[in-house]
């Protein structure tokens, strides 16, 4: 695979604002006249309330993704390594595959170097590079096809080098019959030879070219289908790092 980093680790406490109306009541006294007979009795009205405006609650925020993209990274399982770096960082591989064994990653962000072991992380990370072994399973086929035409085309060379020779041979005679020896119709018909096995030398490669020409499309395919899974890929790798960081299984090594 093509040798295919930043933002601090932040709590995010999402709190909130509950508001509650509040209002003062104030209520008036009856009054009581007494005027002879008559009775007269005058109760105030409740005031209403004065309301106040309750805060306006926060909605919850989201949690943020880390705002460095993850660039440089290696993802160990068994045998197999996949990721992107550079020849810098080969020396660490070796100490940290040492240390670590044969199932681990190393990814770079913010700067900062990280190694995950935990077994979850590291079957995510399986499941974000599927859409790989699918192109490479595809590839293995191009590459099939790719070395039987190059068988076809060793045929071919092979039959055209027969054709050189011949041909020398005869520029050799008709360089002897322009100098008075030998004879031209022996030179002709020598002529004539090596043209009909040309022509059959031509005819193969016809049919190698035609072979070439499909396994150039499904080449083309293949390469359409890499991009398309390098895509995925990546993006479903990003959310991973973020994710081992996030939940504490990623842990900076120096």
């Amino acid at each position: 695979m093509a040798r295919y980093g930043k933002a601090e680790d932040r709590i995010h406490r999402i709190s909130d604002g509950i508001g509650a109306a509040r209002g003062l009541a104030r209520y008036g006294f009856a009054t009581i006249l007494l005027l002879g007979a008559a009775v007269v009795f005058l109760a105030a009205a409740q005031v209403p309330p004065s309301p106040t405006t309750p805060p306006t609650p926060q909605a919850p925020t989201a949690p943020a993704r880390y705002a460095a993209r993850v660039t440089r990274y290696l993802i160990v399982s068994g045998d197999d390594t996949s990721g992107s770096w550079d020849s810098r960082d080969d020396p660490r591989f070796q100490a940290w595959r040492s240390k670590y064994g044969s199932h681990y990653a190393w990814f770079r962000q913010d700067g900062r170097d990280y190694i995950v072991t935990d077994s979850r992380i590291m079957a995510q990370f399986e499941e974000a590079m599927a859409p790989q072994r699918e192109v490479n399973s595809r590839q293995t086929e191009v590459n099939r096809h790719q070395s039987e035409v190059n068988r076809l085309q060793d045929g071919v060379n092979s039959h055209q080098s027969d054709v050189n020779r011949a041909q020398a041979e005869v520029n050799r005679q008709q360089s002897l019959v322009n100098r008075g020896g030998g004879e031209q119709s022996r030179v002709n018909q020598l002529q004539s030879e090596v043209n009909g096995k040309q022509h059959a030398v031509n005819a193969e490669q016809e049919k190698v070219n035609q072979r070439q020409a499909l396994v150039n499309k499904e080449q083309n395919e293949v390469n359409q289908m890499q991009n398309r899974a390098s895509a995925e890929i990546d993006k479903a790798l990003q959310a991973v790092f973020d994710s081992a960081r996030r939940q504490g299984f990623a842990h900076e090594v120096h």
